[in-house]
């Protein structure tokens, strides 16, 4: 049985860039849209799908287990300058729950990664 080398360098400074992005184009998007009652809650469903989409941009030249350790990274910062910019309020910890499980889930979505059992 042999082992592979598992690549599972992460982009620092993308994953930073695109998780503190996916906050800041939430937070524009929300001084563009009116503040009303029903369009409220969209600001925070909207960090979660573009810290997805942030997730699988950087991570798209990742294999192995370097993809889903770069979507944690960018759901991570994402989360956290959510919490900073919000508050720690109860809503907004669980969107921050929700904001790194997106960042893994679109890293990971998709790719056909599979674990290897017995070979």
């Amino acid at each position: 049985m042999t082992t592979l080398p598992a690549t599972s360098r992460v982009p620092v400074a993308a994953a930073l860039l695109a998780g503190v992005g996916a906050q800041f184009v939430d937070d524009v998007a929300y001084f563009v849209l009116p503040p009303t009652v029903l369009l409220a809650p969209l600001g925070g469903l909207l960090a979660v799908l573009l810290t997805a989409a942030a997730a699988r941009l950087v991570s798209r030249n990742r294999t192995g287990a370097g993809v889903a350790r770069t979507g944690l990274v960018v759901g991570a910062v994402s989360a956290g300058v959510g919490l900073l910019v919000s508050g720690l309020g109860f809503l907004a910890v669980v969107l921050a729950g929700l904001t790194v499980l997106a960042g893994v889930a679109g890293a990971v979505a998709g790719r056909g990664l599979t674990a290897r059992g017995g070979e």
